[in-house]
């Protein structure tokens, strides 16, 4: 039998965790401890410091709860209210903020709100940034053109009484050029208004992109019989009541550059002068004002928005759509009879122009029962509210509705009923 040949010391291999009984005897007897990953600690360390000799995990750590939701919610509402408060100072006053105003003015509701519902997810703020949220609702909700005044409970306008006026405001969308002529005038004939407020009196030239002068004064009064009707540029008005006076409201005179509110093409110039048709009707026995308005587009979508020609287009609008207004409230100012003002005023809720008007005149939106009354596009979703009607003291409105149009147009027309208490 062979001998057995001793292990050299230098290859001897020391498992992990395992010692020879005399080694740990023997590390015992020199006061040390031994640990799993083969590193000795001192008895006297160990019973100071619990370490029994067993290894230990490496802790990790961990991200605080909330954190990143926290953050990002955070980041969220500080845009939306830099947002906000940038809009509240811009809106009607800058042509290069027109875009940014086309929002649809329900984001103002819309945001806020799922703001404030994610904020429980942000454990640790979740009270300060649903409070920031709240805030944010309550700046935007005015902009946002609900009607309060629909929801069960709150309220509404009195009914009306006999012989109340029925007015009825619309963008024909050049007048009848792609509709079937007897439709349409039956479609005005079925409103059994007793005013008609009608914009866009005028035919459109597609391939040279310009209006085209259109006359159906004489038209109207051969299907509307009784009826007194004045037009100019776009603007036409038809009334049962004799018409006491009536003028366009010149914008010219309020242009803060003459050279960029002018007509592009020197032709038909009516059509961009005169933007505000005041009729005096004599209803009752008492003289009242309507203004017949028509506010230009902003800006033309059918444009390549980064062309010269799309700025300078939008930089031509704006400086026309201020002189009108300009001129509305010069003649506002001046005029003592009850008013009725409403038209296509191409502004919705949001805009700084159309609630400045709504300080000098009383929205006729708190007579409708329509939660949101959008007014276009008539053939969708009407999320925006372009068509307005107003009042003065001491004009009552009973009634306040959008009227489908039939496909006809692209806006949805407006009807009021109304009332003028006795003095």
């Amino acid at each position: 039998m062979a001998a057995v040949r001793p292990v050299p010391p230098a290859v001897r291999v020391r498992v992990a965790g395992h010692r020879p009984a005399d080694a740990r005897h023997a590390g015992a007897a020199d006061g040390a401890a031994d640990r799993d990953d083969g590193v000795s600690v001192p008895v006297e360390e160990a019973r100071r410091t619990g370490d029994s000799g067993a290894a230990h995990a490496p802790e990790l750590s961990r991200p605080r709860a909330g954190g990143r939701a926290v953050r990002l919610h955070t980041a969220a509402l500080g845009l939306w209210t830099v947002f906000l408060v940038a809009f509240l100072v811009l809106t009607g006053e800058h042509w290069w903020w027109r875009p940014v105003e086309l929002l649809p003015p329900l984001v103002f509701l819309v945001v806020p709100l799922i703001l404030l519902a994610l904020a429980p997810l942000a454990r640790t703020a979740r009270i300060r940034l649903a409070a920031a949220a709240l805030c944010c609702l309550v700046l935007g909700l005015p902009l946002a053109g609900l009607n309060v005044h629909a929801l069960p409970g709150v309220g509404g306008a009195a009914a009306a009484p006999p012989g109340a006026l029925r007015v009825f405001s619309w963008n024909t969308e050049y007048w009848d050029d792609s509709d079937d002529p007897d439709e349409f005038y039956a479609y005005l004939k079925a409103q059994r208004a007793d005013v008609y407020l009608l914009q866009e009196h005028v035919s459109w030239d597609l391939d040279g992109h310009r209006p085209i002068r259109a006359d159906h004064v004489a038209e109207l009064r051969d299907r509307f019989p009784g009826f007194h009707v004045v037009a100019v540029g776009e603007m036409l008005t038809a009334s049962r009541y004799p018409i006491e006076k009536w003028n366009a409201l010149d914008s010219w005179p309020y242009l803060s550059d003459s050279r960029t509110g002018m007509p592009p093409d020197g032709e038909f110039p009516d059509y961009y002068r005169y933007k505000v048709l005041r009729t005096d009707l004599r209803v009752e026995g008492r003289v009242m004002t309507f203004y017949n308005m028509h506010v230009p587009v902003q800006l033309d979508v059918s444009m390549d928005p980064t062309s010269a020609g799309f700025t300078s287009f939008m930089r031509a609008q704006e400086v026309r759509r201020q002189a009108h207004y300009r001129a509305l409230e010069r003649d506002l100012a001046e005029n003592r009879l009850p008013v009725v003002l409403a038209g296509d005023l191409n502004g919705t809720s949001a805009m700084g122009e159309v609630r400045r008007l709504g300080d000098r005149l009383r929205d006729a939106l708190p007579a409708s029962d329509q939660l949101h009354p959008g007014s276009w596009p008539a053939s969708g979703p009407a999320l925006w509210r372009l068509d307005w009607a107003f009042t003065s003291e001491p004009i009552e409105v009973h009634d306040y509705r959008t009227v489908d149009s039939r496909g006809m147009s692209d806006h949805r027309a407006q009807a009021l009923t109304l009332s003028v208490p006795g003095d």
